[in-house]
């Protein structure tokens, strides 16, 4: 259960409550409050104090963000000038966008720094990074077998290959080159972050123009609400998440691409 789908604090309790048996028994405990006056605040006109809200939060084992936005609900519900409801309000869905940024989706991952001098090449083409998650397969960590999988002549092979050494990504042991690295991500303010996603777009669609039938590609140009973009905006940030935990203790067999775009036209 996440709090930064909700937009009320007694929402996201109740939710809670009713998920776990018990649960409202062991809230009150940690608020250092009655089961009963708990109940009447999540049901009713009652707002928790922030000293009580802390004992929650404290229990549920909540980061400071997520903290922070738990106590920003509950300043906004006891807010009684429609001014600085609405303050809070915004205030509350930037935190819940920053919240569901895919960068901070990205817990296992390695941010790479514009001052590494080879961070240019290694974004430029698709070249480097297809190459680099390739040789985290045990069939592809050789100049010839990559030259054959990529379709590309040994000359470009082994100068990407020469490259990801001395970033120290893919390290040589005997005749092979070996995956060395974390999963690693640009900043979103990155100056290689527009060549990144474009590469690998063009490299969609020469897929689609190849007509595979083991891929998949959708495109939909479609009208809805405000509030349902920042719905399906979560939505797929979740599905990343998903994605990942499939994906990244996976046995490496081959190297896949995986795009996903959601933006107003």
């Amino acid at each position: 259960m996440n709090i930064f789908d909700f937009k009320s604090y007694k929402t996201f309790l109740r939710a809670y409550c009713d998920s776990e048996r018990g649960a409202l028994t062991r809230l009150s405990e940690a608020a250092n409050t009655q089961k009963s006056y708990l109940s009447a605040c999540l049901n009713g006109k009652g707002q928790l104090s922030l000293d009580q809200a802390f004992g929650v939060a404290e229990y549920l084992n909540m980061s400071d963000y997520e903290q922070d936005y738990f106590y920003l609900l509950i300043d906004k519900e006891k807010a009684v000038t429609p001014a600085l409801r609405r303050r809070l309000e915004s205030k509350a869905r930037e935190m819940s966008r920053e919240a569901f940024r895919l960068k901070n989706q990205q817990k296992d991952s390695v941010i790479v720094s514009e001052q590494d001098s080879n961070i240019g090449f290694y974004y430029a083409t698709w070249l480097a990074t297809a190459i680099h998650t390739l040789t985290s397969v045990p069939q592809f960590q050789s100049i010839a077998s990559l030259e054959k999988r990529l379709n590309l002549n040994q000359a470009s092979v082994a100068t990407v290959i020469g490259y990801l050494e001395k970033m120290e990504l893919i390290k040589k042991s005997g005749d092979k080159y070996r995956w060395n690295s974390s999963n690693i991500h640009l900043e979103d303010s990155s100056v290689w972050i527009s060549s990144h996603h474009t590469n690998w777009r063009a490299r969609a669609m020469d897929n689609v123009q190849k007509n595979d039938r083991e891929a998949t590609h959708y495109s939909s140009i479609q009208s809805f609400s405000e509030e349902d973009f920042e719905k399906l905006k979560k939505k797929i940030a979740y599905f990343i998440s998903d994605f990942n935990k499939v994906a990244d203790p996976s046995e490496p067999e081959d190297a896949y691409c995986f795009n996903i775009d959601l933006f107003r036209v």
